[in-house]
């Protein structure tokens, strides 16, 4: 139990950082595009992992997994 425990609190945490990086995202002009969308990666992939080893079945992460993405595109065809 102890081991989900510490795997739910990495997943909360991918969660904060997630959030605080769309919202940088969201902020940003220009430069930092990159960086942030390379942070927004990581962090997807902490919570993915995280979800998955809390035993979430496939089909619920495939539909977390897919709307992250989808959040991902947004960001990358926004324009500056």
């Amino acid at each position: 139990m102890a081991q989900n425990d510490e795997q739910l609190k990495k997943t909360v945490a991918g969660f904060a950082v997630l959030l605080t990086t769309v919202t940088e995202m969201v902020r940003a002009k220009g430069g930092g595009k990159p960086a942030l969308l390379d942070a927004y990666d990581d962090a997807s992939d902490q919570i993915i992992g995280g979800l998955r080893n809390n035993g979430i079945p496939d089909d619920q992460l495939q539909a977390i997994h897919k709307a992250l993405a989808r959040l991902r595109l947004a960001f990358e065809e926004q324009k500056p």
